[in-house]
């Protein structure tokens, strides 16, 4: 009974410092009560021990019998990456402290932040947390004259209550976060590039200096961070349940990556909700032409929008460069995530990559054998292999068709299994306890995604965002290029599809940069002196944008689509230039935005409402 309790509690104990003194306490506490000495606790210990295996069991059973050396090798295969990487966390990893005389300091830092829904609801708190931590500069990458002018009214309240900070927004030509980034990069002139995800937040003002630390050490090019979901849903019913998923997939990822990187300076992938990296590598033309046109199996599929935060992380780790994770309070980041259904697709997203970015390293890059020998083993090996639904199930039976399949050690297997399963999950629970109740559910799910890896390994070639349909942004009939250089700007890494955005204003004049094509991705330098104007209709196809080259001051004639459509008279019909076109406004009636508000919604107007 006492050794079955010690057998479940020991993964429990061995996972957080304060279980094991609690643990330690209460052995003590058994011990002195009941009168037993460290000699008898072994001597039982021993006996349990022997007791696992039949009576009648000989050696040659356990060494030459096939299910159970395919029993023993499935076994020591998972079990012992699991306690190397225990002993890992919590006796080999430390974070790097912030020295007292740093060479590197948050303006020294540009964030650059992607983004085609400035109108969510995380949008300006993630703005707001960044800002307090005083970065050099801002650079919010959007798409299309819409969203560029919604993001720069919202952005604007924050240009005068954070003077210091430089907020720029630019435009893209494309809704795709590896182009929006590339095209933030031309913007960088300080030393660190952090990338950042527009629902993420940073809730300590310490948060980059802490991240700055490890790039003291010249050989460090990335830094990642540890990540932890917002409980925005709590309670027992279906939103609880699909938020706490979130939360505990980022806790294991959180347990593996700190475990990994104490090892051999190696993780799986720096995660691009916040990461922090030399500008020199960023914005180097040839790390800018891989990552915007990286293509895989053979070249046959892509390129990629996808993974792109896997590409960075191999890129530095080819390279030669160092990576380091932060795991600390000051570097901690909060997201949002977990919701019905977008969960299912990303969790079906995140497995494509696996597929994709684990064969990669592998078989194409190849630098992991030699730089990171235990992560070749424990994280790239073991992701093509780990499938719980699976795996249990080929534990469970090679021992039933042993030698050593018993009842009771059938029950050793699965109390062994389910107290493993639980450790990454403990930080969690102990902050969490009220979500214990969901644990079963949390199984059922563990054990269904092994389904969603096999499929998603069938189908590795789909490269489509999950839960984001960005051709319905980049097919939109006004999503051509707009390019203003004095404009603050926001950026959403989700990228998310299906938005309904802002119309832009039929009276709104869009200028360019002379001697940029009209295809170049999202020209908004303000550099050349010349200026071209765009016009565009309400037309669909290829021929959907016409361009033509002007001087500054010349105005270009705009066709709008006739629709039935209800206005008061307003200045917006004026033909002003896009400088001095009236401010977005909310309607009190549909309770969307209007560039005028002299409009009056009808239910199909020009607007769309």
């Amino acid at each position: 009974m006492y050794g079955l309790l010690a057998f479940v509690t020991l993964p429990w104990a061995i996972t957080h410092p304060r279980l094991f003194m609690a643990a330690t306490a209460a052995t003590a506490y058994f011990m002195q009560s009941t009168g037993r000495t460290l000699h008898d606790v072994h001597t039982e210990l021993t006996s349990l021990a022997a007791g696992i295996l039949p009576g009648d069991l000989r050696r040659d059973d356990v060494l030459y019998n096939r299910m159970t050396v395919i029993f023993l090798h499935l076994f020591v295969f998972r079990y012992f990456r699991l306690i190397v990487h225990l002993i890992s966390f919590w006796l080999f990893y430390r974070p790097t402290p912030v020295p007292r005389n740093p060479t590197l300091f948050p303006s020294d830092c540009t964030i650059i932040l992607p983004t085609v829904d400035p109108e969510n609801r995380d949008f300006e708190e993630c703005i707001t947390s960044c800002l307090r931590n005083k970065p050099g500069a801002i650079v919010i990458v959007t798409v299309g004259d819409q969203l560029t002018k919604l993001t720069k009214d919202i952005i604007a309240p924050y240009k005068w209550r954070f003077p210091n900070t430089e907020i720029s927004v630019k435009t893209a030509d494309e809704a795709n976060k590896r182009r929006q980034v590339a095209h933030g990069l031309r913007y960088v002139k300080t030393k660190i590039t952090v990338l950042l995800d527009d629902h993420v937040f940073w809730p300590t003002e310490r948060f980059l200096p802490t991240i700055l630390a490890p790039f003291e050490d010249p050989k460090v090019g990335i830094v990642g961070t540890n990540k932890r979901v917002r409980r925005t849903d709590t309670g027992f019913n279906i939103r609880s349940f699909w938020n706490m998923l979130g939360a505990l997939y980022l806790e294991r990822h959180n347990f593996e990556i700190r475990a990994t990187n104490a090892i051999d300076n190696g993780v799986y992938v720096v995660s691009g909700r916040t990461s922090a990296h030399r500008s020199e590598i960023l914005k180097d033309p040839e790390f800018i032409a891989g990552f915007t046109n990286e293509r895989f199996f053979f070249g046959l599929f892509g390129p990629l929008n996808a993974d792109d935060d896997n590409f960075i992380t191999r890129w530095d780790v080819r390279h030669g460069w160092k990576v380091k994770i932060q795991y600390c309070p000051d570097a901690m980041i909060e997201t949002t995530l977990g919701t019905y259904p977008k969960f299912l697709s990303q969790c079906l997203r995140w497995v494509r990559t696996t597929w994709r970015s684990n064969s990669a390293t592998l078989f194409t890059d190849r630098t992991v054998w030699y730089t990171q020998p235990w992560c070749v083993y424990a994280v790239y090996w073991t992701s093509f292999v780990n499938f719980a639904l699976f795996y249990d199930g080929a534990l469970a039976y090679t021992l039933l068709k042993s030698p050593l399949g018993t009842a009771d050690n059938l029950k050793y297997l699965a109390a062994w299994i389910f107290c493993t399963k639980m450790v990454k999950l403990t930080p969690y629970f102990l902050r969490e306890p009220q979500d214990l109740v969901m644990l079963p559910g949390y199984f059922v799910f563990a054990y269904f995604h092994s389904l969603i890896k096999l499929y998603a390994g069938l189908t590795f070639w789909e490269t489509n965002w999950g839960g984001r349909n960005l051709s319905a942004i980049n097919n939109r009939p006004d999503g051509s290029e707009d390019n203003d250089d004095d404009a603050d700007d926001t950026s959403d890494d989700s990228v998310d599809g299906g938005v309904q955005l802002p119309p832009t204003p039929p009276s709104s004049r869009r200028r360019k940069t002379a001697g940029s094509s009209s295809s170049s991705s999202g020209a908004d330098d303000g550099s050349n002196a010349g200026r071209t104007i765009r016009r565009a209709g309400n037309f669909s196809g290829p021929n959907r944008v016409q361009s033509r080259t002007s001087t500054v001051g010349t105005r270009a004639p705009r066709k709008t689509q006739v629709q039935p459509m209800t206005r008061l008279p307003s200045s917006s019909t004026s033909s002003t230039s896009s400088s001095t076109s009236s401010r977005w406004q909310r309607c009190p009636g549909c309770q969307k935005l209007h560039s005028d508000p002299g409009s009056v919604c009808q239910v199909r107007d020009v607007w769309g409402r």
